[in-house]
């Protein structure tokens, strides 16, 4: 299914404002991540900034660095949502 843009950021922000009770922190990363790289209308800097997250987060980054490599991702991303 897909979504739009704004859709995506919705739910990722409601995600990102959870990750500090999230039971896996990990799994919540990749839940942002999915809802962004699931949505249409992204150009391709903001694409290139979603597949850049999900290739890092396939590293398997310590559990410290999660919350704020994708807060800078929504960052960069929702500035011209």
């Amino acid at each position: 299914m897909s979504f739009t843009r704004g859709e995506a950021l919705a739910a990722a922000r409601k995600l990102l404002r959870t990750f500090a009770s999230a039971p896996e922190p990990r799994r919540q990363a990749r839940a942002i991540h999915s809802e962004l790289a699931h949505a249409a209308g992204w150009s391709a800097a903001e694409k290139a900034q979603i597949d850049a997250l999900g290739a890092w987060l396939q590293t398997h980054p310590s559990v410290s660095e999660l919350r704020s490599r994708c807060e800078g991702v929504l960052a960069k991303v929702g500035r011209t949502a």
